[in-house]
């Protein structure tokens, strides 16, 4: 009778839903080896911005938690931002794409199968991570610090108020924490977008160095051109992270985000139906 609900339940549920009851063990070396570089890169972007604080804060003029925050989310964070979603990810696609690992997954569940499992998972994991950089450093910049005399406040200091500081601060005028809040789940938006657009990137080239570097170098180009011509505010790093801007209207990294938005969509859509096979998986 158990025998018989493990194969009825298999039959309903694919058996990466269920590997156990499939036979298979779900925390298997080879998924270890797959997943390791991404758990790796994950707890590195999640403690970016706390590290870069605790480093750098007692050095600097530091006016008060809020802008500790601020300050540790807008430095380091949005320079290494779009090369970390490209490192998130992109490998767990490289292990399948180099070894052909894809090809039996592909006969078994078809191409938009395998596409979308990476996408999902992918998303998930980028909105983890950056969601968590975020979130890490708001508990440090916060709570941690302050209870541990870790950075000297000069609130004296202080040019503008928190609410006036940056795009999107203004949310601060009924509350810091709401300011807080909308930022965790802007930034890990922004990296779920990435680290898609990224994964979907490298199922389309064959070198392993293209597709870990042609994502990030493209839209270093596009924000390097975008400053060249006084376009800051439209900047992916300022459209993610807008620390490093007065505070403008917030229509403007919306705009970006539009953007990058419609370009993963499409990138997604063309990896999904194209007539032919994506090149690396050819």
């Amino acid at each position: 009778m158990e025998e018989q609900l493990k194969h009825a339940i298999v039959s309903v549920f694919p058996q990466r839903v269920f590997p156990a009851l499939a036979g298979e063990k779900p925390l298997s070396a080879t998924n270890v080896k797959r997943f390791a570089p991404t758990a790796a890169v994950g707890i590195l972007i999640a403690f970016t911005p706390v590290l870069y604080g605790s480093l750098a804060a007692p050095s600097n003029v530091i006016a008060d938690p809020a802008d500790l925050f601020i300050f540790s989310i807008g430095n380091v964070l949005p320079l290494l931002f779009v090369f970390y979603a490209a490192l998130l990810y992109v490998p767990v696609v490289l292990q399948e794409t180099q070894a052909a690992g894809w090809m039996p997954i592909i006969a078994r569940r078809g191409r938009s199968s395998y596409v979308g499992t990476h996408v999902v998972r992918s998303a998930a994991i980028g909105a983890l991570a950056f969601g968590s950089a975020i979130g890490l450093a708001a508990m440090w910049a916060f709570a941690i610090a302050p209870a541990f005399d870790q950075v000297a406040f000069m609130p004296e200091q202080r040019v503008l108020p928190v609410a006036e500081d940056m795009t999107f601060s203004q949310f601060a005028h009924t509350g810091t924490w709401k300011f807080v809040v909308f930022m965790i789940f802007w930034t890990a938006f922004h990296g779920m977008l990435y680290t898609v657009l990224f994964t979907a990137l490298a199922m389309h080239l064959r070198n392993p160095f293209l597709a870990l570097l042609l994502g990030p170098a493209v839209v270093f180009l596009i924000g390097t051109a975008l400053a060249i011509a006084q376009l800051e505010m439209f900047m992916p790093d300022n459209a993610v992270l807008p620390t490093g801007l007065e505070q403008g209207p917030p229509h403007e990294p919306v705009i970006t985000t539009c953007v990058v938005l419609l370009t993963v969509l499409g990138t997604v859509g063309f990896t999904l139906w194209s007539p032919r096979l994506p090149r690396a998986l050819q």
